[in-house]
């Protein structure tokens, strides 16, 4: 696979000495490291997920879920696996026992705000014999006497930007960070009962002024986070999780070290040195071999030190020499001018919330040519509108479609409003109440109300077209591009709307609803799907057909479901079909994977599937739910996506995290036009 990516051009030529002794000292390592396994390492950390059975409410169960993946994401980054334990089934768990021939060696509570009776003695004694804690957001009391602290107050920011960023100070954990970025919007305010729980960082807000409050602390037992990791910055988060494991458990710096130094030369698309090293040389550009050269001295130096059990010294050198390397494999690529290249912007506030001028230079700059901001959901927008109720942002920021668009157009992008249909999220409760009132949200299976738009109520219909109307008819947009332009899932919508129109639709006799039309089965399963996506895809003609009597070359594009045809069935979204009609211009898969082989296998068959005339930019997940990419690993994911054809690429999501970590490594390579130098 790697050498079918490869540039195709003429000889080329490497170090060979150097070579060698970089795969000499690996296979040293390699020796050593049969001596000294660490496999033992990489089991003994365990996540104790929270319980509805503990009193936790299931949205907080579900969101710790959320947070549980994020933080097996990390520990596998930094070469470490984790056991996903249920609270219920812990006292079960033979490795939690005192007699355990393998015990635990760390426990992660994500967000555990209680502890159940049968639990609490577990911990204590897990935490007697010597295992340490990492705690996150939640501090139940029992926990928190475990700890050596107390919990004073659940704190929301009070101004924007409040929870900003984390400034570490604690020179005896060798690799902590000095300073790590987190836009956080509340944190749990926690004091030290103990002189030997330490703070060992503090918040600061985007003036970068302290706030005074803890953000970290340590304590003989463990380590407590005043929030949850998020996404952004995930790269300097990665090196703090790792600094701090390795303090807590010594034994653990080994398995990091190997880990950093086995990812060395895993850049991008790219596996191995020797691949790496002739993609490189095909850009011709002297930066790029300076910047390979020296990747590989700091290799070898990483091996060494590893060798002789320098696990610090390795790490730093390892890191050091993958940045090196990276540099270099952003530097060799370079860019198509007629081809697409997409931010989704969630926030609509671009990544310095009142300065679109401000983020659309920098996109320029990054060679970014098109911007998909966030400015409408179903119930709320963030513009000027006489269809949808107005967002708080608008009330504090002003007209974000007006200044994005006069900013971008100034900076030469493009502007595609991204418009979320359906889905009530964020809207206001009153409009929200008045919407269920009505009989317009959509009907679980089981009869529970959902904060979504059913797709079958005619009125709702009217209030997606006229809200898109007023964008198209009042803003000098780009194009519409339309998002949650689905159902939620299959387990929607049930309402007796939809039963009726169904009925009346089909013709067919319903003796028990929705148990004759649920999914694989119900008797009229086949026919109830089919009706659902014509309700989806009937909005989307009726787009087409207003905008393009609106303004014919305003164009229409949709953020879809990668998964193709499962999601025709799951979601009633047959975007397929929709291209063939020719209801859209072009389609971005949200393909958030980590996986390259899987992002490969999507866009594979999207591209076999899709009409040679609608375009596919396929959504690489920078930082989405599925996915945390760091800057070699987005590269890499748009090489796949140039080599096989596709028209674009659009990555999820820009704020200020990208433009510090993504946006620099693509402005020095895929975001530069052939014919502009690197710098």
């Amino acid at each position: 696979m790697v050498f079918r990516l490869l540039h195709r051009t003429k000889n080329w030529r490497h170090t060979v000495i150097l070579n060698v002794l970089v795969f000499t000292v690996i296979l040293l390592t390699c020796l050593i490291a049969e001596v000294n396994p660490v496999s033992a390492q990489q089991t003994e950390i365990a996540i104790l997920m929270p319980s509805t059975a503990s009193g936790i409410p299931e949205g907080d169960v579900s969101y710790a879920r959320t947070v549980s993946r994020r933080f097996a994401q990390m520990l596998r980054s930094i070469g470490f696996t984790a056991d996903e334990l249920q609270e219920s089934s812990v006292a079960n768990n033979p490795r939690l026992k005192d007699n355990s021939s393998k015990p635990y060696r760390l426990i992660i509570l994500p967000l555990n705000s209680k502890i159940s009776i049968s639990t609490v003695p577990i911990l204590n004694s897990f935490v007697a014999r010597g295992g340490k804690l990492f705690v996150t957001y939640n501090l139940a009391d029992e926990v928190a006497s475990l700890m050596g602290l107390k919990s004073i107050k659940w704190l929301k920011a009070e101004t924007p930007g409040q929870f900003s960023s984390i400034r570490l100070d604690a020179p005896d954990i060798l690799g902590l960070p000095t300073n790590v970025k987190q836009s956080s919007w509340n944190i749990t305010a926690v004091e030290s009962t103990t002189p030997q729980t330490k703070i060992i960082g503090h918040w600061y807000n985007s003036n970068g002024e302290s706030t005074g409050y803890p953000a970290f602390f340590l304590g003989e037992n463990g380590i407590f986070f005043s929030h949850v990791f998020l996404s952004d910055d995930i790269q300097t988060k990665t090196q703090l999780l790792a600094a701090l494991l390795g303090h807590l458990i010594p034994e653990f710096q080994h398995a990091i070290a190997k880990r950093e130094i086995d990812m060395i030369t895993s850049i991008g698309h790219i596996k191995n040195l020797d691949a790496l090293t002739k993609f490189i040389s095909f850009s011709e550009l002297t930066e790029a071999k300076e910047d390979l050269q020296s990747g590989k001295t700091l290799s070898i130096q990483a091996q060494s030190e590893y060798a002789k059990k320098n696990y610090h010294t390795a790490m730093t050198a390892a890191r050091d020499s993958r940045n090196a390397l990276s540099k270099a494999y952003a530097l060799s690529h370079l860019s198509d001018e007629t081809e697409g290249r997409a931010l989704w912007n969630h926030s609509g506030l671009g990544a310095y919330p009142g300065d679109w001028e401000r983020s659309a230079k920098e996109l320029a700059n990054a060679g970014i040519n098109i911007i998909l901001p966030n400015m409408a959901w179903a119930g709320l927008a963030h513009y000027d509108s006489s269809v949808l109720p107005k967002s708080n942002k608008y009330a504090e920021y002003g007209d974000q479609i007006s200044q994005c668009v006069n900013a971008a157009h100034n900076n030469g992008i493009q502007v595609h409003v991204w418009k979320i249909t359906w889905n009530l999220e964020g809207a206001p409760k009153e409009f929200v109440e008045k919407m269920r009132k009505e009989g317009r949200t959509q009907v679980s299976a089981e009869g529970n109300p959902i904060n979504w738009l059913c797709p079958s109520n005619p009125e709702n219909v009217k209030l997606e077209l006229n809200a898109i109307t007023e964008i198209v008819q009042n803003y000098k947009v780009d194009g519409i591009h339309l998002d949650y332009i689905r159902y939620p899932g299959s387990h929607a919508c049930y309402c007796t709307e939809c039963r009726d129109r169904f009925i009346l639709a089909s013709k067919l006799k319903i003796q028990e609803w929705p148990t004759d039309v649920l999914p694989r089965v119900g008797k009229h399963s086949s026919a109830y799907t089919d009706w659902r996506v014509e309700q989806i895809t009937r909005l989307v003609r009726l787009i087409h057909k207003r905008v393009r009597g609106i303004r014919p070359k305003v164009k229409i594009s949709a953020a879809v479901f990668g998964g193709y045809p499962s999601c025709v069935t799951s979601i009633g979204q047959d975007w397929i079909a929709w291209a063939k009609a020719g209801y859209i211009d072009f389609v971005c898969p949200m393909n958030y994977t980590e996986d390259d082989t899987y992002f490969t296998d999507l866009l594979e068959n999207q591209l076999a599937l899709m009409p040679k005339d609608v375009a596919i930019y396929p959504g690489i997940g920078a930082t989405s739910s599925n996915s945390l990419l760091k800057a070699d690993a987005v590269i890499g994911q748009i090489h796949l996506a140039r080599f096989l054809g596709a028209s674009g690429w659009a990555i999820f999501d820009y704020s200020s995290n990208i433009s510090n970590t993504i946006l620099p490594a693509i402005q020095i390579g895929v975001g530069r036009l052939k014919s502009t130098p690197p710098h």
